[in-house]
């Protein structure tokens, strides 16, 4: 498809922009099947944002004049090398990703240049990047997923002097350099993020210390930074404490309490208050003997447990331990039993014309909670 003045003007005309073409700031081409750049485009002087992607421009020749120009997105063509932007001397933004670009040139002609994206290409060798030198205003590069393999690039990178954001992931180098991140920023001091996460101070000093002497420096750097925070909490809450002082201090200025630097609300409360009294002595005594009876696995029965329940059972009483085993099962059924006996009882008085009543508070009636409940423990028994 040609960029033809008809062309462009049916593409405004769709995307609701001005139809006067030095009207428009931002220009929409992208994914329209353009081969090349139209003469045409020269009208749209004004244009500060001009989007090229996903079409087939094979070169950037033929780019007008457009003075205005900020951002170039020409992402996802078919461009093999960087060329035709000589006439673009305010361009900010550049992105040339997903092309089949070998090496980085002509781009020295856009000396505002601060944002640099080509990841996707075919970047190899330390020559391929050389010319990155010469962009000393850039301040974001993205060369991710490219071929670079030698380690000597980071040596072209470190020219570029105001650097922030680097981006080389999915580079051979990033995996085969020892120590990749730690050379990084140790090499750049203005940058402040690194691939996947930000470049902070704390990680800035401990790689500095590790470049300056090794592994040992950086554990003495790294408990420097432990007791600076340490020394940082102690004096905000000294700080903090120094504050409320000086607040109870006015505070009973106002209430024309005694001087002093402490809350006139605890004024009140006697030092009795704050002390804690000790057990009795019997209470202490109590707890070691009950001690003595606690069971333990594996363990015998203290004698005086023994002689204790040995007299009890000598008196007719008896003993049962409790239990979830068979006895428990004895237990519910025998009180089910109950249940069933006292139903039998109402149901032949209410055959003999009485009307049965049941007290709620009759001993003899256990407490249930629902009459269902019992039918079906009751069916069961049957």
């Amino acid at each position: 498809m040609e960029m033809t003045r008809k062309a462009l003007m049916d593409i405004c005309k769709e995307q609701k922009l001005y139809r006067t073409p030095s009207l428009n700031d931002k220009l929409y081409l992208n994914f329209k099947g353009f081969v090349s750049i139209g003469k045409d485009l020269e009208e749209y002087v004004n244009v500060r944002a001009l989007f090229l992607e996903g079409n087939a421009i094979s070169t950037l020749e033929g780019l007008p004049p457009l003075k205005e120009l900020r951002c170039l997105f020409v992402q996802n063509n078919d461009l093999s090398e960087v060329s035709g932007l000589e006439e673009i001397s305010n361009l900010d933004t550049l992105n040339i990703s997903n092309n089949r670009i070998c090496k980085l040139s002509n781009l020295s002609c856009c000396p505002l240049l601060r944002t640099l994206i080509c990841t996707n290409n075919k970047l190899d060798s330390v020559e391929s990047i050389a010319h990155l030198a010469e962009l000393t205003g850039l301040q974001t590069l993205d060369l991710q997923n490219n071929d670079i393999t030698d380690p000597a690039a980071l040596d072209v990178i470190k020219q570029i002097p105001e650097l922030k954001c680097l981006y080389l992931k999915g580079n051979p180098l990033v995996s085969n350099m020892k120590n990749y991140r730690k050379t990084v920023v140790s090499s750049m001091p203005c940058l402040t993020y690194l691939d996947e996460r930000p470049v902070f101070e704390d990680e800035r000093r401990l790689t500095m210390a590790w470049f300056r002497g090794g592994v040992e420096a950086e554990r003495e750097e790294r408990r420097l930074i432990r007791e600076e925070d340490e020394a940082k909490k102690r004096a905000n809450f000294e700080a903090m404490q120094q504050i409320r002082r000086e607040g109870w201090r006015r505070r009973r200025e106002k209430l024309g309490l005694p001087p002093g630097d402490t809350d006139p609300a605890l004024d009140d409360l006697s030092d009795e208050e704050y002390v804690f009294v000790e057990d009795p002595p019997e209470l202490v005594a109590a707890r070691e003997r009950l001690a003595q009876y606690t069971a333990r696995q594996d363990e015998q029965e203290p004698s005086e447990l023994s002689e204790a329940r040995q007299k009890l059972v000598s008196t007719g009483v008896t003993l049962q331990e409790g239990c979830s085993g068979p006895q428990a099962e004895e237990d519910t059924r025998a009180y089910l039993d109950s249940v069933k006996n006292r139903q039998q009882e109402l149901d032949q008085q209410g055959k003999g014309g009485q009307t049965p009543v049941v007290d709620p508070l009759d001993p003899a009636m256990p407490a249930l909670e629902r009459v269902g409940d019992v039918d079906d423990e009751l069916n069961g028994l049957d």
